[in-house]
């Protein structure tokens, strides 16, 4: 019987065939978004939110949220409830069950994506939940924290 491969060259070929399957089963990369024309702002805005939130700055936090916020969800006991934020004060009144300090840990460590329609969002998982925060460019304001969603994995 006649050998094509050598003892090296099979195993090698193993490893590509065993690295193709691997590959295959992850999902594929995301396409790559061009440039928008408020990302340079974005970057300023984001720096902005993280400093604020790594030191606790309630005040400056609510500076960077467009009221009043539809959509703001609130996890107590994995009771998860999603409502309205009315204003700047709403915000403040009830800043330590709607800003919790899970969040704060974690949404510093999150790293903000892109979306096509110049939006961005903030998504990180906890044990069963994806909680994110989405980030809307305002004419006249620039980004701002527009809505805060916790949802199943």
């Amino acid at each position: 019987m006649r050998q094509f491969l050598s003892r090296s060259g099979l195993l090698g070929f193993i490893a590509i065939i065993a690295s193709l399957a691997v590959n295959s089963t992850q999902a594929a990369p995301r396409p790559i978004r061009q440039a928008g024309p408020h990302d340079a702002e974005f970057r300023v805005f984001f720096d902005n939110f993280v400093k604020a939130v790594r030191v606790n700055d309630k005040e400056k936090i609510a500076d960077l949220i467009q009221f009043p916020v539809s959509d703001w969800s609130i996890d107590v006991r994995h009771n998860v409830t999603t409502g309205s934020v009315k204003d700047r004060a709403d915000f403040l009144k009830r800043y330590d069950v709607l800003f919790t300090n899970s969040m704060r840990l974690r949404s510093v460590k999150a790293k903000p994506e892109a979306l096509k329609d110049g939006r961005y969002v903030l998504i990180w998982r906890e044990s069963d939940i994806e909680c994110s925060f989405e980030f809307t460019y305002i004419d006249g304001t620039g980004y701002r924290v527009t809505s805060y969603s916790i949802g199943p994995i």
